[in-house]
């Protein structure tokens, strides 16, 4: 009976703030029709996240929240970091609100100890959706990582065989820029835009060293701004020397990727046998038995 009262006001303290969210969600119309649903699954939900957020009025100047918005400003640029980073708020509060009162409600409908095992099934999936969405842009910054630095060392070596050939800096950037639709040739596509519109080279290639943020592209923006600023004419030996080093940094992300695939493995491999003894264990136990 103390448990179905314990269901029961905690259902009523989270209807009290999960109703006003819904009845305000409408006022975010705007802020989901700008969401993608490939990126954001179920953000036409999202209101309730937003205004979940103003409720609370939750400090989006916290660290935590800092942290949050550099990332935002990787994957989708410092003009929309702001309000991507609001949007990933929305979507781990819509959903852990959600399953929280779906939890609970299940719970009072169930009672007794079926609905307390329920209610504490349904807060533990709340936190677990809460900590994955919290650390969602984390694995998409590595993944994007990963393929900026697949493709970069090709892109550099093929920049540098241009120069050496004579082509200016500038012709030779734009025309690896427009060879692929990759991610990271679409962030070279800036830089060309960049300095076609009065950005210098040095300026231009540091800024998409920041939008890439990783330490290679930066160490490699570092190196090359300063040989454009010494005047050029080392220009070409820099960005050689750069490819060489760049090429070996792949080498060893694709036996660090390989090492982590391997590793992966382990765990199917350990559950079939755990299968597997499971199998042959049991006939003999029930003989055992008999």
């Amino acid at each position: 009976m103390a448990a179905s009262y314990l269901m029961l006001i905690l259902l009523i303290a989270v209807s009290i703030p999960a109703s006003i969210c819904i009845f305000r969600a409408g006022k975010y119309a705007d802020y989901v029709n700008a969401l993608s649903p490939e990126e954001f699954s179920g953000c036409k939900y999202f209101g309730i996240g937003f205004a979940f957020t103003d409720f609370i009025k939750y400090d989006f100047s916290s660290r935590a929240a800092h942290k949050v918005r550099e990332q935002a400003g990787i994957l989708y640029g410092r003009r929309y970091a702001d309000f991507y980073m609001r949007a990933l708020y929305a979507q781990k509060y819509t959903y852990s609100i959600l399953l929280v009162y779906v939890a609970l409600f299940l719970g009072c409908l169930v009672g007794k100890n079926d609905g307390l095992i329920m209610m504490v099934l349904g807060f533990a999936a709340a936190a677990a959706v809460f900590y994955y969405y919290s650390n969602s842009f984390d694995g998409r910054i590595e993944k994007l990582n990963f393929i900026y630095m697949r493709d970069f060392p090709g892109a550099i070596s093929t920049i540098a065989l241009l120069v050496n050939a004579g082509m200016f800096l500038r012709d030779a950037w734009k025309q690896v820029a427009y060879s692929s639709d990759e991610p990271l040739y679409m962030q070279m596509r800036i830089v060309v835009d960049d300095m076609n519109n009065g950005v210098s080279e040095a300026d231009a290639i540091f800024a998409f060293a920041n939008r890439c943020s990783t330490k290679e592209i930066r160490k490699f923006a570092t190196l090359i701004t300063q040989a454009i600023e010494k005047g050029g004419s080392d220009l070409t030996d820099s960005l050689t020397k750069q490819a060489g080093l760049l090429m070996n940094e792949k080498r060893q992300l694709t036996l660090q990727q390989g090492e982590k695939a391997s590793s992966k493995l382990m765990i199917p491999i350990v559950l079939i046998f755990v299968g597997i003894l499971i199998i042959i264990m049991l006939p003999i136990l029930a003989n055992l038995n008999l």
